[in-house]
């Protein structure tokens, strides 16, 4: 029981003494001589910082491509455009009748 109660107690322990160096390594395990304050600042911050950058520029480039929109309060500025109308708009408008007063329309009189 003691052993037991030993070992368990002991566990939490153990990678403080791998760390440490305590523990025997493994053949050709060589930890290296580990990062300079740069290259982990490069690592943790630019690298995520530069990736921001490529996605905001991502998304924002189409916008800025696609030119000037409307703002209200300022005129329009594009020709109009008659959807879904005949293809001659023009002589469409001419030929139409001017309103019944026959009834229709918001009127409610059909």
């Amino acid at each position: 029981m003691l052993t037991a109660t030993t070992a368990l107690l002991s566990l939490p322990a153990s990678p403080v003494l791998a760390a440490t160096g305590l523990a025997n390594r493994d053949d050709g395990d060589d930890p290296g001589s580990g990062l300079t304050a740069l290259q982990t600042i490069g690592i943790f911050i630019g690298i995520p910082l530069a990736l921001f950058l490529i996605i905001a520029l991502l998304v924002a480039a189409p916008g800025a491509a696609r030119g000037p929109r409307y703002r209200p309060g300022v005129g329009w500025w594009a020709a109009p455009v008659w959807f879904n109308g005949p293809a001659d708009a023009e002589s469409a408008v001419r030929d139409t009748t001017a309103a019944t007063t026959e009834g229709g329309g918001a009127s409610a009189r059909w």
